[in-house]
């Protein structure tokens, strides 16, 4: 553990300073102690603090996390983790070189020793006995890829201080009078001095320091009349100073007129520079001018003059015969050795240049492999991570890696078809772990016990005492026994529901309504009158031979009590401020259930929220989602079209079983066996049977 003694010096107004500002201490660990200084400038519709954060979080995240005791080898690890993040930073922060705005400096406490490394504007200075060392200076040339590239190592023998600042602390104090309170109090006492001592500087200059001292038994610490001693000693020089300038005769003087000195007016400069500007704009028109009108001139000469265009050529193969002769008489001169020289060096600089395009392609070549190469084994790297972190149940941060996986691999470029194979295999594999991960099941081939090809685009299923009854863009039909039948005409068609415990179908198209007698095998027209002309009806469904329609358009459900085999006029279901403007899918069991497009599922009893504490699942379910369940049903189904899969939840909310399939590219609609064995999939013109695990 570090004997020594540190102390904080940080003089910063959030408000009123030009900078940001951070002075940051770890707790001390069997590595030791870590120490952060860091500044940056403050920059107009720009908020630096996030990536002031990044930096801090990156830094004691891998101190505290380290099991390596030599503080050297972790703060070249440290460093070099650092110098990895940095150019990404400066890419994300749209400001223009960055990188050479940050002033930071870090290191490790342990011991007797300390290390440390430093970039901008922010010194080290050693205080040993009489001596004031610089052992850090300013680092203004950074090398964006390697910024920290510089340790200074030591150790502090009794009564050695070393401080780390920004430059602001020297501009404003004498280094010799900071020696001499560092060496003869303690680090908290000698703080508190030169605190004093800045009371009157500005409140828009930030000090930022640390000081790092080895205590020895000399060490004292200051009286309450030291503290002010010091800073009324100023006071009374700046008087003499003052007084001195007042005693001085003035020289004599005469009135001169400075004409360049109008230059420094903000006024003057604003309206030298809008001379400039214009006197620019009128030269570039006025050119601009000229050469549209030589070349109109010359367009409509060359169109209308065959003198003109004749001249034109002439000068043109003048021009062409001119220099071929040129050269054909230079060559013509050469003699036979300097031809043979010239076929040479031709030859010599084609040879080279083929060599460099091929090493140039080699390279590449080369390039790619590594970086491929780098891609497999940081996914390799990661997939044993997200290994470690399923074994202690870490499901979110072990999703989380295979996610990163996923974005590593979406936007790399094979360079050959070997390694396209494998960054599909990867692929396959991180979508299974993910769906591990996720607990979805992956069907690879559903059971089809169906094909609707004969339908023409089927939207919806009902099943009931066993059969099929299909609802196409033109008809109603009736899937049993194998076969497929047309049953009655019903163009435009949107919504088929159930009667339960009737032997009716209910069915809907824009603003109109059939019944459908499926004994008599006879539609007819019923009567059910819309809210108001807000209305959009998007989902119908029958309970306790009640209708209740989800209303998008007025975000209400509306409850339409049964009268014979019609329905009375509709009254407003939901009774508090919950709006269903939003909802997808309409769900009832005694409770009313509906699907938010953005995945939420809210449920209702007697017309008033209920809390429904369900378990998420990842990931989110998507837009245009299906909910259904009936009376006394364990359970709730959900169909996602956008992420291909079906989700059933045990009514307390808790999620039984998640299944994927890539044949699920067009869910549609499901039925439900009555005993729960098995759900029926409407996928496109496929229809699909999955059992229901126990």
């Amino acid at each position: 553990m570090s004997s020594f003694k540190i102390q904080r010096i940080l003089r910063y107004d959030s408000l009123a300073a030009r900078t940001y500002s951070e002075n940051y201490l770890s707790e001390v660990t069997s590595c030791g102690q870590l120490f952060v200084v860091l500044e940056l400038p403050k920059v107009d519709r720009f908020d630096q603090q996030p990536l002031i954060d990044e930096l801090l979080n990156l830094c004691s995240t891998l101190f505290l996390s380290s099991k390596n005791t030599d503080s050297s080898v972790l703060l070249e690890d440290i460093i070099k983790k650092v110098n990895e993040i940095l150019p990404d930073l400066n890419a994300r922060s749209r400001l223009r070189n960055w990188l050479q705005t940050l002033d930071m400096a870090f290191g490790i406490i342990q011991g007797n020793s300390v290390c440390f490394t430093n970039i901008g504007h922010i010194e080290a200075w050693l205080i040993s006995h009489n001596r004031f060392e610089q052992e850090a200076s300013k680092n203004e040339h950074l090398n964006p890829i390697k910024a920290f590239s510089e340790t200074v190592n030591g150790n502090l023998e009794e009564g050695d201080s070393l401080i780390v600042s920004t430059s602001s602390l020297f501009d404003y104090l004498a280094k010799e009078k900071i020696r001499q309170l560092i060496k003869k109090y303690t680090p908290q006492s000698a703080s508190a001095k030169i605190n004093a001592l800045l009371q009157t500087v500005p409140d828009f200059v930030t000090f930022n320091s640390l000081i790092i001292k080895n205590p020895s038994d000399t060490d004292r610490e200051l009286r309450a009349d030291e503290l002010t001693q010091g800073v009324q000693d100023e006071a009374v020089d700046n008087d003499i100073i003052e007084t001195r300038k007042q005693s001085t005769p003035r020289p004599r003087t005469k009135t001169v007129l400075d004409l360049r000195a109008t230059q420094r007016i903000p006024t003057v400069r604003k309206i030298t520079k809008f001379f400039i500007l214009a006197g620019f704009y009128f030269v570039l028109v006025y050119k601009t001018v000229k050469f549209i009108i030589i070349k109109i001139k010359n367009a409509i000469l060359f169109i209308f003059s065959k003198k003109y265009r004749q001249s034109k050529e002439d000068q043109a193969l003048s021009q062409v015969k001119s220099k071929i002769y040129t050269r054909y008489n230079w060559w013509r001169n050469l003699n036979k050795i300097k031809k043979i020289a010239v076929i040479g060096l031709v030859l010599t600089v084609l040879l080279f240049i083929q060599g460099v395009v091929y090493l140039t392609q080699k390279k590449s070549i080369e390039k790619k492999d590594q970086v491929f190469q780098q891609i497999i084994q940081s996914v390799n790297a990661k997939f044993a991570e997200a290994d470690a972190k399923l074994i202690y149940n870490d499901e979110i941060a072990a999703e989380q890696i295979l996610l990163e996986i996923e974005k590593s691999l979406a936007n790399f470029q094979a360079a050959k078809p070997a390694q396209q194979a494998e960054i599909n295999s990867i692929r396959e594999k991180t979508t299974r772990e993910l769906n591990k991960v996720r607990h979805i099941y992956e069907v690879p081939s559903p059971l089809e016990i169906a094909n609707l090809a004969s339908i023409n685009a089927p939207t919806q299923i009902v099943q009931k005492d066993g059969k099929f009854f299909i609802l196409g863009q033109d008809k109603l039909y009736l899937y049993d026994n194998q076969e497929i039948s047309a049953l009655v005409d019903f163009s435009g068609g949107l919504l088929l529901n159930d009667w339960p415990n009737k032997n009716l179908l209910l069915l809907s198209k824009t603003n109109q309504y059939s019944i459908y007698d499926i004994a008599s095998k006879k539609i007819s027209p019923v009567n059910i009158s819309s809210p108001d002309t807000k209305a959009n009806i998007i989902e119908l469904n029958i309970y306790g031979n009640n209708l209740y329609a989800l209303d998008n358009g007025n975000g209400q459900i509306y409850k339409y009590p049964e009268q014979g085999q019609a329905f009375g006029n509709p009254s407003p279901w939901i009774k508090d401020d919950t709006k269903a403007n939003e909802a997808s899918s309409l769900a009832i069991d005694g409770s009313v259930y509906f699907i938010q497009n953005n995945g939420e599922i809210i449920k209702l009893t007697k017309g008033v929220k209920d809390n429904f504490n369900y378990h998420a699942p990842r990931p989110v379910i998507g837009a245009k989602s299906s909910i259904q369940t009936f009376k006394d049903a364990k359970f709730l189904y959900v169909i996602d079209p956008q992420n291909k899969r079906v989700i059933i939840f045990e009514k307390d909310g808790s999620i039984k079983n998640q299944y994927t399939s890539n044949s699920f590219d067009n869910l549609l609609d499901l039925a439900i066996d009555p005993e729960e064995k098995a759900i029926y999939l409407l996928n496109g013109q496929h229809l699909y049977l999955l059992a229901v695990n126990e």
